[in-house]
């Protein structure tokens, strides 16, 4: 391009008018005002943050806390429990089973709870001929019978200590096989009285109420075959203070069923005696 046209073209934009009207301003300055107010709320919003920011902290810092201490709350909360759980622990229940030998047949059944608290014994003389649901050492359902046979059937204690169980519905956790001589000598119990005046017609908890000491019934169990652990057998051994007979004589029929005779424990008196027994060991 010649100078002329240059100098032509540049006097042609010289003379163009430059328009800036009114509105062209207020869009402007509304441009302005605008950038300015997205640069305030801007710097609000990070003043925000800015002090959000040691509150965020403090509340994490708080949930952190609260996360470790929970556990070890609920830790010793739970040791607090077990350690009230093996104090109550210490209360057992247990099964005298008073064996002929030369028969095998449990002659005498003494159901027994400790109580760890006040240190009692309570003592529950079950007919040795008492009709029953005798089970095996698993706990299957043999036949209906004398009690006295189920020591006979499995010639084993746990036979008759799961038969016990399931009469008064609940576990009993220990046995003590004791001779049957041991304990009519212990009692007072001569042979030719024995069946008639004493097994048959339930003098036995008469008797251990006026017979049996506390260190007696203790040499008893001494001296038996038994599955106590030796610490749960020295507690008791130590601390026993007082023997209590329950009785449930009164709730005792006797049956002839199939021309054999049997001792039929009355139902609502059976359930009696297992709840006595079960508040006693703290259930």
């Amino acid at each position: 391009m010649k100078d002329k046209d240059k100098k032509q073209l540049f006097s042609y934009l010289d003379d163009e008018d430059l328009t800036f009207t009114k509105e062209d301003r207020a869009k402007t300055f509304n441009k302005i005002h605008q950038k300015e107010r997205e640069k305030q709320n801007n710097t609000s919003q990070s003043r925000r943050i800015n002090r959000l920011g040691p509150i965020l902290g403090s509340v994490v810092v708080i949930i952190l806390a609260i996360g470790l201490l929970i556990p070890t709350l609920y830790s010793q909360e739970s040791a607090d429990q077990q350690q009230a759980s093996q104090q109550n622990d210490s209360s057992f229940s247990a099964l005298l089973i008073g064996e002929n030998l030369a028969s095998h047949r449990s002659e005498f059944n003494i159901l027994m709870t400790y109580n760890n608290s006040d240190k009692s014994v309570n003592l529950v003389p079950i007919p040795r001929d008492a009709y029953v649901e005798i089970l095996n050492a698993e706990g299957d359902s043999l036949e209906k019978d004398k009690l006295t046979h189920a020591y006979a059937f499995s010639r084993s204690p746990e036979a008759v200590l799961t038969t016990v169980s399931h009469l008064f519905d609940f576990p009993i956790d220990y046995y003590s096989v004791i001779p049957t001589e041991e304990i009519k000598k212990t009692l007072g119990i001569s042979e030719g009285v024995e069946r008639e005046e004493v097994v048959k017609e339930d003098r036995v908890g008469k008797l251990i109420k006026e017979q049996l000491s506390i260190s007696q019934f203790k040499d008893l169990i001494n001296g038996s075959q038994s599955n106590f652990p030796t610490e749960i057998f020295n507690q008791f051994d130590n601390n026993l203070e007082s023997i209590q007979v329950i009785d449930m004589e009164e709730g005792i029929e006797e049956k002839i069923i199939n021309g054999i005779y049997y001792k039929k424990i009355n139902n609502s008196v059976l359930e009696e005696t297992s709840q006595k027994l079960k508040q006693h060991l703290g259930e």
